[in-house]
């Protein structure tokens, strides 16, 4: 071969890598959407300071999170509204990684848990890439979704969202590549994050079921071979270790392995039949002949039912991981009570994912969404600002 045909050939290469729009779209999103929102509170406060916007948005369950970074697990029930509940309700990992990220920058927990979750965000929109089939659009919107639409403050501030988000994104596409022992890695993080994390054992189950259908298998075939699956069996097995880990915690730390879920009661949570406490919710808004407003109770009914049926959708289109996944992610909170199912539906992947394909698939319909999202986006900051029951 001629060298002098081939170096600028080889030049022409080097100079024509490019990244990826996956990788830069969620980026400049977020960057506009943290413009935009500090834009919109200097507009309504006149305060310059960008740490006061960031105190400003830190409300509800953030200020707990954030005192979890520092101080850890309290010793009693007393703090909160009613001082008969404490921080034992909030899972650890979110809380360690925005301890963690203050102690090697130097930053505030409020600076560095702020930072963290918008860079957690970002990287789950990247690697959600893979299960958008090469939808572009629908990708756009559900970074558009994360970063300019209604809830994206969940995103911006010390929640636990975007780090869920991302550990069940990250499952999702182990899981499509069939690498379940990582999978189950992701999931024992998850569990470590939020309860419904031990969720993800159920779709490890049924995604390994799909594949073995897929390559000609029997439902009786799968699960009688189940036992001979070491990689499936031990990515179950990963899937509990953080809730476990956490339960050792605090039954040497408050003697009871399950305080996480007993302190709920504190809030009015106690299980009982989803579907009632979904009906209790939806007859709140219409008991007093309130016809004319949307109540809290009737957002947070409308959002568990919005969760219940993408999740029918995921069905539908075959996705029965997801779908299994995204389903029980709402009825498990929604069989205490309909309070923050806004933020719960939010918190799950797949239902954020199925919609995006959903009101992308038009182009007016997708057009017509993207200008509602930054609206919506603009005009309840203030509201989620003013620490409005509407939106928790």
């Amino acid at each position: 071969m001629d060298d002098s045909v081939a170096q600028p050939k080889a030049e022409a290469r080097r100079w024509s890598f490019r990244i990826p729009a996956y990788i830069l779209v969620p980026f400049y999103v977020m960057l506009i959407g943290v413009a935009l929102r500090y834009a919109v509170y200097v507009r309504n406060t006149d305060h310059w300071s960008f740490v006061e916007y960031l105190r400003a948005l830190c409300v509800y369950d953030c200020n707990a999170y954030e005192r979890l970074a520092l101080n850890g697990y309290e010793d009693r029930p007393d703090g909160f509204d009613k001082g008969d509940a404490n921080n034992w309700a909030f899972f650890p990992f979110y809380s360690i990684l925005a301890w963690a990220v203050s102690k090697l920058t130097g930053l505030s927990v409020l600076i560095a848990g702020s930072v963290l979750t918008s860079l957690l965000a970002v990287w789950a929109a990247i690697l959600s890439w893979p299960l958008f089939e090469g939808k572009f659009r629908a990708y756009f919107l559900f970074c558009f979704f994360l970063f300019l639409g209604p809830f994206s403050y969940y995103f911006t501030t010390l929640y636990t969202e975007a780090l869920f988000i991302l550990l069940t994104i990250a499952g999702f596409v182990l899981l499509k590549q069939r690498d379940y022992v990582t999978a189950g890695l992701t999931g024992a993080l998850m569990s470590a994050t939020r309860s419904t994390g031990l969720l993800f054992m159920a779709a490890i189950v049924i995604a390994a079921l799909q594949h073995h259908l897929k390559d000609g298998g029997t439902v009786r075939g799968f699960f009688a071979t189940l036992w001979k699956r070491t990689d499936l069996l031990l990515a179950l097995a990963l899937v509990p270790v953080g809730i476990s880990i956490f339960a050792v915690y605090l039954w040497f730390h408050s003697g009871d392995a399950l305080a996480f879920q007993h302190i709920q009661r504190a809030w009015g949570r106690a299980f009982n039949n989803p579907f009632w406490n979904l009906w209790l919710t939806i007859e709140l808004q219409f008991k007093n002949g309130n016809f004319k407003t949307i109540s809290s109770d009737l957002a947070f009914g409308l959002a568990a039912i919005f969760g219940i049926l993408m999740s029918v959708v995921m069905a539908w289109r075959g996705k029965w991981d997801w779908a299994i996944f995204s389903l029980f992610a709402v009825l498990l909170p929604l069989s205490t009570n309909a309070y923050s199912m806004l933020r719960f539906v939010v918190g799950v992947a797949p239902i954020l994912i199925i919609s995006a394909f959903i009101f992308s698939r038009w182009k007016w319909l997708f057009w017509l969404t993207l200008p509602v999202l930054l609206i919506l986006d603009v005009f309840l900051l203030p509201t989620w600002m003013s620490r409005s029951y509407y939106l928790m």
